[in-house]
């Protein structure tokens, strides 16, 4: 029970927290996109709806669209790495970095589409291409950081690395 009060009480002000922190003059990041990469590989299955809507809540906390638009922005790109999975268990930073400059293109895209067709326009359905590349450059890293911090550690699946730590 603590965990989900964790999870819902930080993932959410994350999102406000990266905000502020680029007005401070931080390198633009979408916090989208770091949690998406984080819930498709390495968030445990059975919790991964419930983890949804608290990245969605966070998105909604910054963005004007609301909370059923959020949960298609980040739960088709969920859907569609969660095959695979298997591939980056070992933290291959390579191929995650590909995938966040992809997630940082495709997120803001869906949000202008279902925007688009919910009448409901989002905010971040501009597309940056610095955020793409420091999208690339830093999810990575974060990721690799995040996933022993809490609230993240408490969902994190043992894999790789982890089963090595836990033991």
């Amino acid at each position: 029970m603590r965990r989900w009060f964790w999870w819902f009480l930080l993932v959410p002000q994350g999102f406000l927290l990266v905000g502020f922190l680029q007005d401070l003059g931080l390198p633009p990041l979408d916090m989208a996109v770091l949690t998406s990469l984080y819930l498709a590989w390495f968030a445990q299955r059975s919790a991964l709806p419930f983890l949804l809507l608290g990245v969605a809540i966070g998105r909604t906390l910054v963005d004007e669209a609301t909370l059923p638009v959020h949960i298609l922005v980040i739960g088709i790109p969920v859907a569609l790495l969660l095959p695979l999975r298997a591939l980056f268990v070992a933290q291959r930073w390579l191929w995650q970095a590909v995938a966040a400059a992809l997630l940082a293109i495709a997120i803001p895209k869906l949000a202008g589409l279902f925007g688009r067709a919910f009448d409901q326009p989002s905010v971040s359905s501009m597309l940056d291409g610095w955020q793409v590349v420091w999208s690339a450059l830093l999810v990575p890293p974060l990721l690799s950081a995040l996933r022993f911090l809490p609230p993240f550690v408490a969902f994190t699946e043992p894999t790789g690395l982890l089963k090595v730590v836990a033991r």
